[in-house]
């Protein structure tokens, strides 16, 4: 099965609308949390808050971990200061809702209100021998094995098109990289591997994967990259490997050791988001 995303103007217009009515606030940075990682939204100093279910045409996710709040604010530190930022603390997923538009559907308000970066963060299951449960990963690309064609703009939209072989900015994981090297956070890096979910692989798809380059595998942000990188947004995207996959842990897995595995290591990702996002000014 293969699925263009077609932006309805109608919906986009009244969500912008919506957003520009209940908040006064110009955000330049995006950052997407995970699975787990949602408690970092706690030390933005928010502006405004705004609950996904309250937005016009917003998906809204069903998954445990992923609160649904739009939270517009500043991180500051010391005298250090960010730009401003819209914070998704939770996402929705395809195996959710059966729709690439509604997945990606915050990466185009955040590109309708002006916003330029993006930073997207993710729950991994580790393919890599290397990785271990609580490694944090750079992601150095993506693979789409979701058997879904990656979303797109037709020519007919209120969005401009720009492809791009290479989704990440250059710029931005050098960033990242220096963050990790000075709070001396251990990063791997790494392919990310898109799979539609929400069952975990077997042992021997998880094989494949591993002989095909994959070193994560996971049920989002692939269609979330794409389509920021296809409207000219600079992008960096993080895993957090919240477990090894099937057949390279012989530990049954389930998203509640997702969501404690984020518990487990938020100090440490959250002082890497903190030192990325001060240092993207």
């Amino acid at each position: 099965m293969t699925q263009s995303v077609f932006l309805k103007k109608k919906e986009v217009r009244e969500a912008i609308n919506f957003i520009r009515q209940v908040i006064h606030f110009q955000p330049r940075l995006a950052l997407i949390l995970g699975s787990g990682l949602g408690s970092f939204g706690d030390r933005i100093n928010a502006i405004s808050t705004v609950c996904s279910s309250e937005i016009p045409y917003y998906p809204v996710s069903s998954v445990q971990g992923h609160a649904g709040k739009l939270i517009f604010g500043y991180l500051q530190k010391d005298i250090l200061h960010s730009m401003p930022l819209l914070v998704f603390q939770g996402r929705v997923h395809f195996y959710e809702i059966g729709s690439v538009e509604r997945v990606v559907f915050p990466i185009v308000l955040s590109h309708q209100l002006g916003i330029k970066k993006l930073i997207i963060t993710n729950a991994a299951g580790g393919i890599n021998s290397c990785f271990n449960a609580g490694d944090l990963m750079l992601i150095q690309d993506i693979l789409n094995l979701a058997v879904i064609q990656l979303p797109t703009i037709p020519n007919d939209s209120v969005l401009p098109n720009h492809k791009y072989s290479n989704y990440f900015d250059t710029k931005m994981r050098k960033i990242v990289l220096q963050c990790a090297s000075q709070l001396k956070i251990p990063l791997q890096q790494g392919t990310y591997c898109w799979l539609k979910g929400p069952s975990y692989e077997t042992p021997a798809e998880i094989q494949m994967l591993k002989r095909i380059g994959a070193d994560a595998v996971g049920m989002s942000t692939v269609p979330e990259i794409f389509l920021a990188r296809s409207l000219g947004m600079k992008t960096v995207g993080i895993s957090l490997i919240s477990n090894l996959a099937t057949g390279i842990s012989s530990v049954k897995l389930s998203h509640a050791d997702v969501t404690e595995t984020g518990t487990k290591v938020t100090g440490r990702f959250s002082e890497l988001m903190e030192q990325l996002v001060l240092s993207l000014n």
